[in-house]
């Protein structure tokens, strides 16, 4: 791993770096998500995309319903935007990133999915979790081989469904910052290394 970037819980995502007119059209998990690929630095906008979220564009989602249900009509581009993919495609268009992103959501198990799905890359990635719920909350993690200033982090798949519970994003906080040398899930054990 070479960097880690965190958004607390409740905290305002910091986005001026995106123009005025394209800010204001974000909803807070986009301003989120472009908060955190934008600390993690030039990285996340060259490298693919891992992106996870339990819960997406809730919020977004839930005023087109209530939307469609009072009028019968969408908003084409509130629809857009509501998508679960939303935040990832409309970070690679902000910065021009060319290279594949994934959006994925596994319950109780999505910040754990998130990583198992960028770590199973096996290449030089950038993983970014983020929800709106509760003010709005995520991190995200440049991973780099050793030999590229990554830190070395072993990863073990050999208790693949193990009983217990699911990684959550304080583990991962824990992990990523230093406050823990092991980082065990369900699915995947990571162990910092020096």
């Amino acid at each position: 791993m070479v960097s880690f970037a965190q958004w607390k819980p409740g905290e305002t995502p910091d986005v001026s770096f995106v123009p005025p007119l394209n800010r204001r059209r974000l909803s807070l998990l986009q301003r989120g998500t472009f908060a955190l690929g934008h600390a993690l630095g030039e990285a996340a906008a060259k490298l693919p995309v891992f992106f996870s979220s339990r819960d997406g564009e809730d919020t977004l989602t839930r005023r087109q319903v209530e939307l469609f249900n009072a009028t019968g009509e969408v908003s084409p581009g509130k629809f857009s935007s509501s998508v679960y993919n939303a935040a990832p495609g409309l970070w690679s268009i902000f910065t021009g990133n060319v290279e594949p992103y994934t959006a994925l959501a596994a319950g109780e198990e999505t910040v754990e999915a998130g990583l198992l799905d960028a770590l199973m890359y096996g290449g030089e990635c950038v993983w970014i979790y983020a929800e709106e719920t509760g003010g709005g909350y995520g991190c995200a993690a440049h991973f780099a081989p050793v030999g590229r200033g990554g830190a070395e982090i072993r990863t073990d798949f050999s208790g693949l469904g193990a009983t217990g519970a699911p990684l959550d994003y304080s583990d991962a906080v824990g992990f990523f910052t230093g406050e823990k040398q092991i980082l065990k899930g369900r699915y995947l054990t990571l162990t910092r290394c020096g």
